[in-house]
């Protein structure tokens, strides 16, 4: 049998051994082969178009979106609006010095190995001026599209990209960009990048140590601006919009630029969809100003979707200060779910009522729910305000009164009741779940006794896994709290009895790093008034202390 009379099925096959440009030269040897392959070809290159906001890549899109061939194939735009790391802000002199530290370094490593040394620190002046020039140049073009070309290039390609139902923004370091492997990971715009900048060269001038939620959230604001533009400008809907994506960071409120009236023109674009990703970060630090207004106008888009949702992931990052409690106490007392299947809430502080009440609406059709970072609000009389949250503050559980941690138990435990209740719920993912920004341990003793690698747990329990250089939380990776998961479909009893089960401890004495959960500005524990009892207050726990910790059994 000849190759080109093979099925398109196996020929498909073939190509998917082959590098990209192998099968781009492969499908231009006869028009047989290049229709058989067109399906595979398409569908794995172009089915997903992850766009770098680079010059280049608009052109990219564009002439993808110029191209009869390619363009129906195209479903889901992935936008990465970082560029060095949410572009941090370098003279030439910190620029170089680094640069030439590493320079340095290596020249000395060359020198021991015995190579010839052909650069002078002279050519290391000249090359690393014209870096830094490159780098300015990069990152100036980056922010005039961010600012508002993709704007003006989305409303010109969306309409002939019909076929589009999902726009995504997505976040990666950029090392992992540049060093990336265009067999795993292809990107419109990134070859630019490559041909401008070469790994070794930035490392020594650029900290990619500095990838976190608070450079990426401007990048993502002002990017979540563009699109939403471009939906407007071009008419076109939508069935999934994600804000934030892989890296869970927000969206920061004051880099959001979009009028009322273009927040009331979205909506009728929203009709159809079905899957929402809206994760916001209402400050990056204490000079910034709660943007009130966007934050409602965000809310009020979430209550509109609501009830054709069928997946929404909701996080509200405030990492600085406790949001009011009338913020979702209006959301639950308004959205309704009516096909939610999947829920997932992160970095959000509510009252027991909201969060029963949020749940309560999606219960009849959610089948699986995670929260993480969630911390309770419910004012108790009784509690001492340990103040703001710090690193020496991890041992703040021992501080308060027995009475007032078996209530702080039982405001969770209410929560997780209505959780066992649920009728089609068929998996649950607990992490890091809080009391006012105070982190509260929870142990699974069903895992603890079953859980050895050569037994099959009746429920599931891992450590989160945390990437070397993408960040989920703001503790960077360094919580010790493990993330309990219940799967229906391999335990061996009901999601009530492993719910029932579930323990809980106050957070570890001194010496535990400490969860930053939201709502950790220290604001007082009781709005009725302080009515600590001093005599039944524990003390401290001190070196050495035999005290054990507190446990509560979720069971009467």
């Amino acid at each position: 049998m000849s190759f080109m009379s093979l099925p398109p099925e196996i020929l498909s096959h073939i190509c998917e051994d082959l590098e990209p440009q192998e099968w781009g030269a492969l499908r231009i040897t006869c028009h047989q082969i290049h229709s058989s392959t067109l399906e595979a070809y398409a569908t794995r290159y172009f089915r997903v178009l992850p766009l770098l906001l680079t010059r280049e890549g608009l052109d990219d899109l564009e002439d993808v979106a110029a191209s009869e061939t390619l363009r129906g194939w195209v479903r889901e735009i992935r936008i990465i609006p970082n560029l060095f790391e949410g572009w941090p802000e370098y003279d030439k002199g910190r620029f170089k010095e680094p640069g030439l530290s590493h320079r340095k370094m290596q020249r000395m490593f060359r020198k021991i190995r015995g190579e010839k040394e052909e650069s002078t620190s002279n050519n290391d002046e000249a090359e690393l001026d014209a870096l830094f020039d490159s780098y300015q140049a990069a990152l100036e073009g980056h922010r005039a599209i961010l600012d508002s070309e993709l704007a003006v290039v989305l409303e010109k390609c969306l309409p002939r990209l019909k076929n589009v139902t999902t726009v995504c923004l997505r976040c990666y370091p950029f090392e992992f960009l540049i060093k990336a492997n265009p067999r795993s990971f292809r990107c419109l715009g990134l070859r630019e990048i490559k041909n401008r900048f070469n790994i070794d060269e930035m490392s020594g001038n650029i900290d990619f140590l500095g990838f976190k939620q608070n450079m990426l959230s401007m990048p993502l604001g002002l990017a979540f601006s563009q699109v939403v533009q471009g939906i407007i400008k071009s008419s076109h809907k939508v069935r999934a919009l994600h804000t934030c994506g892989n890296m869970e960071c927000g969206m920061n409120l004051g880099s959001i630029k979009l009028s009322e009236s273009q927040y009331q023109s979205l909506l009728p674009l929203l009709t159809d969809l079905t899957t929402l990703h809206m994760c916001i970060r209402i400050k990056n630090d204490e000079n910034d100003t709660f943007d009130e207004s966007a934050f409602k106008h965000i809310l009020n888009m979430l209550v509109t979707v609501a009830p054709k949702l069928k997946i929404l992931t909701f996080a509200q990052w405030s990492p600085l200060e406790e949001l009011s409690p009338l913020y979702f106490q209006d959301l639950s007392q308004n959205i309704q779910f009516s096909q939610l299947e999947e829920l997932h809430l992160h970095s959000v502080e509510l009252t027991v009522e909201n969060l029963k009440r949020f749940l309560r609406t999606a219960a009849p059709t959610l089948r699986r729910l995670s929260m993480k970072n969630v911390s309770l609000t419910d004012a108790i009389i009784g509690a001492r305000d340990p103040g703001p949250l710090t690193e020496e503050r991890s041992s703040w559980g021992s501080s308060l009164s027995l009475d007032v941690i078996h209530k702080i138990q039982e405001l969770w435990k209410q929560s997780f009741e209505l959780l066992a209740d649920s009728p089609k719920l068929q998996f649950v993912q607990l992490s890091s779940i809080g009391y006012r920004g105070r982190e509260i341990i929870l142990h699974d003793d069903l895992y603890l006794e079953r859980g050895q690698l050569d037994a099959q747990p009746v429920s599931n329990a891992k450590h989160p896994v945390i990437r070397s250089e993408i960040y989920s939380d703001p503790t960077r990776g360094r919580s010790l709290n493990i993330a309990f998961s219940f799967n229906a479909e391999t335990a061996s009893i009901s999601l009530k009895e492993w719910i029932m089960q579930l323990r809980m401890e106050m957070c570890n004495p001194a010496g535990r790093i400490v969860t930053r959960l939201p709502g950790t500005s220290g604001l007082s524990f009781n709005q009725e008034g302080v009515r600590s009892d001093s005599s039944t207050t524990l003390p401290p726990l001190g070196p050495g202390d035999p005290r054990p910790m507190t446990f509560v059994h979720m069971q009467q």
